[in-house]
């Protein structure tokens, strides 16, 4: 029902909960060096493309039977030892021959077009969110929570999504001159799948269809295929199994629109909406001080969440405060729960009402609200 995302209580971190800020990482940023990478490998024959790319097909001919020859090979390996590749196709072109400094000019240019044809299409990894579908891990708290001295927020997805906070939200984006990328409002969550090798996937599928003949034989073929590189780039290796992770997807523009392909630091900051954060939980090791920064953030929030209550439908949740311990006899992880706030009134532990409001909050429950109307309709 609910997914977690783990925090440490540093300045930034209080910023970005005092102003619901998402901030997308590139696979570069992240900690896993093969994370959001998939598999694409070219383990065909190279002639069809060669001989529609260049003009010369001698050439083609011997550079598409060196290709051929030292697949399989990985879309990103090749173009990281293309210039390796390179000196050896011209060394197999002009062996035992003289050569003109014509016909070396033209070759190079013709490797370069091939180089320029993958990096214009060369797969795309995207941007990402990390949450979990765990709140007591051992290890979640001491990696991403700043040895326990953090916090954990509380989601509470609605249709199984995270939305962007409706009066700033992001429609679009720009990627270059002419060319705008769509944004949805609300973000899937998406749970990783965790296996150490990936079957690799057909590269030439990434290259134009005049280059290579490749086409899908149905709609049901097509759709297939991406739900593959969606998989892909959902897969890590099962040493991060102990995460339970779950993700918010940003997709990367197609380059081959305008030549660009990526989104700056500033363009894959986002803004969620509060009223989908439903608790918090403090560090084991959190400190008083951070605690009473993070309770007065909180609270500020709460009156805020009720006040710009807009026309349209919107839910409101009650929001749990919990405390993790760390239990010396099971040496684990425990989550004792707090003060639950409502909608104008807070509950202690103990008090009346309390463990139905609790049972009502573990399950998801809320209060739909529109155009002034209140209902308690089941909320997915």
């Amino acid at each position: 029902m609910h997914v977690y995302r783990y925090r440490s209580s540093n300045l930034l971190s209080q910023k970005g909960l005092l102003y619901d800020e998402w901030y997308f990482a590139s696979k570069e940023e992240l900690n896993d060096p093969i994370d959001m990478q998939s598999k694409f490998e070219f383990s065909g024959d190279w002639t069809r493309t060669l001989t529609s790319l260049w003009e010369n097909d001698h050439e083609a001919k011997i550079a598409a039977a060196y290709l051929t020859k030292i697949g399989p090979v990985s879309y990103e390996q090749l173009i990281i030892d293309f210039h390796a590749h390179k000196e050896k196709i011209i060394e197999r072109v002009f062996s035992n021959r003289h050569v003109s400094l014509m016909e070396l000019s033209k070759l190079e240019n013709s490797l370069e077009h091939l180089l320029a044809l993958l990096n214009l299409y060369a797969p795309g990894s995207g941007y990402s969110i990390s949450l979990s579908r765990t709140n007591s891990d051992m290890l979640m708290w001491s990696h991403y929570a700043a040895s326990h001295t953090g916090f954990c927020l509380t989601y509470r997805p609605i249709n199984g999504c995270l939305n962007q906070c409706p009066i700033r939200k992001k429609d679009s984006l720009a990627v270059a001159t002419n060319h705008l990328s769509s944004v949805s409002a609300a973000f899937e969550i998406e749970d990783i799948n965790y296996k150490d090798q990936l079957h690799p996937i057909d590269a030439f599928s990434l290259l134009p269809v005049i280059y290579t003949g490749y086409s899908f034989d149905s709609e049901s073929s097509r759709l297939e295929y991406h739900k593959k590189i969606r998989e892909q780039l959902l897969t890590k290796n099962k040493c991060w199994q102990y995460e339970q992770e779950c993700r918010l997807m940003l997709r990367q523009p197609t380059k081959w629109i305008s030549g660009c392909s990526a989104y700056n630091s500033l363009q894959r900051l986002f803004y969620y909406d509060f009223s989908q954060v439903t608790g918090i939980i403090f560090g084991a090791r959190m400190s008083s001080q951070d605690k009473e920064a993070i309770r007065n953030i909180i609270s500020h929030k709460m009156l805020d969440k009720y006040k710009n209550i807009q026309g349209g439908k919107t839910y409101v949740f009650d929001f749990l405060y919990q405390q993790a311990e760390i239990c010396p006899s099971s040496r684990a992880v425990k989550i004792v729960d707090l003060d639950l706030y409502l909608m104008g009134s807070i509950l202690k532990p103990g008090s009346a009402q309390y463990a139905d409001r609790l049972d009502r909050w573990r399950r998801g429950e809320g209060m739909a609200i529109e155009n002034g109307n209140f209902s308690y309709d089941p909320i997915l």
